[in-house]
């Protein structure tokens, strides 16, 4: 079950690397980032009803959902916001320079997020190894964007 999960997230990955650039598109074509970016996230939404539709998924307690404290509700504004930088970025930087930005601030955060513990997953202390990772991808940055 691993390998597969890992197979669909390699695969999303792939697609992560063409969607900057496929909703820039769009969103040159509607005048405006802002429009591109809402069309994208209107698609992603109307895909994933599709897909509860799709799997007989049963539908959500809202007030479940409305009781979080709410860092947890902003997902949503977080994902908004890396379509439209995804959006804006890729075709002044290209696809290789936008992705591998978002792969170090990834890192970073998720390095940050694991050694105080934050968000509900245990802590991981910080070593010289994972610092070591954070300085090789941020020299790949370096070597992708301006070598």
């Amino acid at each position: 079950m691993n390998n597969l999960l890992a197979l669909f997230v390699a695969a999303a990955g792939v697609g992560l690397s063409m969607q900057p650039l496929l909703n820039a598109r769009v969103g040159a074509a509607l005048g405006h980032p802002v429009w591109g970016t809402l069309f994208s996230v209107c698609v992603s939404a109307l895909t994933m009803l599709a897909m509860a539709f799709a799997l007989r998924i049963p539908a959500p307690d809202m007030r479940s959902a409305l009781s979080l404290p709410p860092l947890y509700l902003i997902g949503g504004v977080l994902g908004a916001f890396v379509v439209l930088s995804a959006l804006m970025a890729a075709p002044r930087l290209g696809a290789a320079t936008t992705i591998a930005l978002f792969i170090a601030g990834q890192l970073t955060a998720s390095l940050a997020i694991d050694h105080f513990g934050l968000l509900g997953v245990p802590e991981r202390p910080l070593d010289l190894t994972r610092i070591a990772g954070v300085v090789c991808l941020a020299a790949g940055v370096a070597l992708i964007r301006w070598v």
